[in-house]
């Protein structure tokens, strides 16, 4: 089984306009969504690793992908299954939809990919940093003033 990881995508008009970075920079309270490429760590050279197209072949249909985004606080984990974006262009680029309602962590990003039987794990870090808009940088946190 290959080792693979996920390139962040931002500025995505299509799957030939599109600029790679090297994490998520969003809003929280704003909708987000999402892109990413899946590449194949084990292919290509250095950082210029090939993409990965999953669900090749008929032993690994059907094929899904579960993104997680951790929290230390187990009631705030998200988990959300991603949609290739054009199934029939390019494959290996996929995108996740972040409700206005829903605000995740800043730090790293699990995925799991099921092709088949087969399932592959892996986490990229520092994949997603949120900014929180308001009056403060903690807007939408609790207000922990104290008086003496």
């Amino acid at each position: 089984m290959a080792r693979l990881s996920a390139k962040p995508i931002v500025n995505y008009s299509n799957i030939n306009s599109f600029s790679y970075a090297n994490q998520w920079i969003i809003s929280a309270s704003n909708t987000n969504t999402l892109y990413f490429q899946l590449v194949n760590l084990d292919s290509g050279c250095g950082d210029c690793s090939l993409r990965y197209i999953p669900g090749v072949g008929v032993s690994n249909q059907p094929i899904a992908l579960k993104v997680t985004f951790p929290s230390i606080d187990c009631t705030a984990v998200i988990t959300m299954f991603a949609s290739q974006v054009s199934p029939c262009g390019d494959g290996s680029i996929w995108s996740v939809s972040i409700p206005s309602t829903i605000t995740p962590q800043t730090g790293a990003v699990q995925f799991q990919l099921f092709e088949g039987n087969n399932i592959t794990s892996f986490r990229v870090e520092q994949m997603i940093c949120v900014n929180y808009n308001g009056s403060g940088s903690d807007s939408g946190l609790p207000d922990n003033t104290f008086f003496f």
